[in-house]
């Protein structure tokens, strides 16, 4: 009996340790053929999505806003500086960028510009590009251009164009100023200034004279003419000393030519009908000629004579050879070219 139940307990044990090793066969049998089956030909599965990952964009710098231009009297802002103010006994007023004074001209009207030809000799008119600004402290809406006659645009403040003058040697010249009643410079609020800044002193004026104290003879004129040395030889002058030129238009024209916008430039010495020479009225040199607009002129020669306002002292020959056609003269009525 003892016999039996051991044999009995011993046959059961390696029947159950062959069930679970074939439990154990089989799975790994699936395995295999799972593992079979990603290494053959068959469609692959569907691959699983990838993840989407979301970068945060990198922040950048807003982009710097640029500034429209600016207009300064019809003038890109930034462009070349073509007038400024400066300092002067008449105030502030109005120069070019070398510091060169600016004049108005009254007879310019309806914000045309009529000095040309010679009268532009004497006073350049200030011509501009399209590249040109005013200088910080001015008001630019009072800038502007006018087109000239012969072409090309002028600077303008206010109403006026303005001039350089060629009697002016330097920077800080205001030698034109009142030239003709009708030159004048320019305030930084674009007016002409024609204000008379000498100073009077009251103790100076003397009282008026009411009666005569005794009947004197009226003094005899000054003569019209004189004659001065200078650099360029000995030459005539007007009674005070300012040199007289002539103008060769006239030589060709046979009479004065240089009238209106000229003429306030280089003005015509007017006498009389029977005018004072002094010593020289014996060289039987000078007459007189009757101008267009029917005044006389002093002649010598050929060539009727002007002063000009360019020479601000006795003994100034500053017009000497302008535009090529103003030249100084001898007692004898001969151009010093």
């Amino acid at each position: 009996m003892n016999i039996t139940r051991t044999t009995t307990r011993n046959l059961r044990t390696p029947l159950a340790h062959r069930a679970q090793r074939t439990r154990v066969l089989v799975a790994l049998a699936a395995a295999g053929v799972a593992l079979a089956a990603c290494g053959s030909d068959a469609t692959p599965a569907a691959p699983v999505a990838a993840p989407v990952v979301t970068v945060a964009p990198v922040a950048t710098a807003a982009p710097v806003a640029t500034a429209a231009p600016t207009t300064l009297g019809g003038a890109t802002a930034g462009a070349t500086v073509v007038v400024k103010a400066a300092n002067s006994t008449f105030g502030q007023i109005l120069v070019d960028a070398d510091g060169n004074t600016l004049y108005a001209f009254l007879n310019d009207s309806d914000f045309k510009s009529t000095c040309t030809g010679t009268c532009a000799e004497a006073w350049p008119p200030a011509m501009v590009d399209a590249s040109w600004s005013v200088a910080p402290g001015l008001d630019a809406g009072v800038f502007s251009t006018v087109v000239r006659p012969e072409g090309g645009e002028q600077l303008m403040a206010g109403r006026y164009p303005l001039y350089r003058f060629s009697g002016d040697a330097r920077p800080g010249d205001v030698t034109g100023q009142g030239s003709g009643g009708v030159w004048f410079v320019v305030g930084i609020d674009a007016q002409p200034i024609q204000e008379d800044t000498s100073s009077t002193d009251a103790t100076d004026e003397k009282p008026p004279v009411t009666e005569a104290a005794e009947t004197t003879a009226a003094p005899a004129a000054p003569p019209v003419v004189a004659t001065a040395e200078t650099a360029l030889g000995t030459i005539l002058t007007n009674g005070e000393g300012l040199t007289l030129y002539a103008f060769t238009p006239d030589g060709d024209a046979g009479a004065p030519t240089c009238v209106d916008a000229c003429a306030n430039a280089w003005p015509p010495v007017i006498v009389n009908d029977s005018p004072e020479l002094g010593d020289l009225a014996a060289s039987g040199v000078f007459t007189v000629v009757q101008r267009p607009d029917g005044q006389l002129q002093l002649q010598a020669g050929k060539w009727p004579l002007y002063t000009f306002a360019g020479d601000a002292a006795p003994g100034d020959t500053s017009g000497q050879g302008s535009g090529g056609k103003w030249f100084v003269v001898t007692p004898e009525g001969k151009l010093i070219k």
